[in-house]
């Protein structure tokens, strides 16, 4: 009987001994999966910070003269995030003078985003440009010419966004670079129309290299300027209609219970991609 218990007694130490070390590896494993789980959070808030899907994406393409960004007003997350890092919509003005800012997203007066940015503008005297187009989309002959007649008389600085600062933002920066730095324009797209901003030039947002695609195929001897007023409307009217922005994206809308607001064209319908 004796040396039963002697022997159970032994297995018993030997268990807890056992269950003692499993526990402290356990323990120290989850520690460092919990360690590797903050770095890496850490690296992908960093990486996403710096391809602009957090932060606001603000940058400056000509410094002192045309920065770019994404949609910095509202509650949406690149908008919150852009708030923490101290890239409000307001800051970003104040912090680099701007006189004027280019909307490539359209918008609406029901939209809390819009009326922010409409409010902010408002209260440093800034100019706001409605200019609504797709990245899913070829964009519009009419909206391009006004892009065109918004660089020509704008008061600089002024701020390009869209929703998220990448697509239709780099297309704007690009054109931007190439007809008034006279920056040629391969190089104006390899840096602004660029993954850096958060573009993938084989997702969902390849129009926007298309349209530069478009130009070199059928009249780089034109020059973009020429061919965008001259060349393009034509074939934009010949490309298929899945190709084309809808028509409902171009149309304004006001809201009913809207009162009037320090901008250029009022209302135009919000195309978020």
């Amino acid at each position: 009987m004796w040396l039963w218990y002697n022997s159970f007694d032994e297995s018993s130490e030997d268990y807890l001994m056992d269950r003692a070390n499993k526990i402290e590896v356990q323990t120290s494993l989850r520690k460092k999966m919990g360690l590797s789980f903050a770095v890496f959070s850490l690296i992908l808030v960093i990486v996403l910070c710096w391809i602009g899907v957090l932060g606001g994406n603000v940058h400056a393409v000509i410094p002192g003269k045309v920065y770019r960004s994404a949609q910095l007003s509202g509650k949406s997350i690149q908008a919150l995030s852009a708030q923490l890092v101290g890239n409000s919509q307001s800051a970003v003005m104040k912090n680099n003078g701007i006189r004027t800012v280019i909307n490539l997203r359209g918008g609406s007066l029901e939209n809390e985003w819009y009326r922010q940015e409409l409010n902010d503008c408002a209260k440093i005297g800034a100019k706001h440009i409605d200019i609504s187009m797709s990245a899913r989309r070829m964009p519009p002959p009419d909206m391009m010419l006004e892009l065109l007649k918004a660089f020509d008389t704008a008061q600089y600085p002024l701020l390009i966004h869209c929703q998220g600062g990448s697509d239709r933002t780099g297309l704007a920066s690009t054109i931007y670079l190439n007809l008034y730095e006279k920056i040629p324009l391969d190089t104006a797209e390899q840096q602004q129309l660029t993954f850096r901003y958060g573009h993938i030039s084989w997702g969902t947002a390849h129009p926007m290299d298309d349209f530069f695609n478009l130009y070199r195929s059928t009249g780089k001897v034109l020059g973009l300027r020429t061919w965008m007023t001259d060349r393009y409307p034509s074939l934009y009217a010949a490309l298929p209609a899945d190709q084309k922005s809808p028509a409902s994206d171009q149309v304004p809308s006001k809201s009913k219970n809207s009162q009037p607001m320090h901008i250029s064209k009022t209302g135009t319908s919000s195309t978020n991609y």
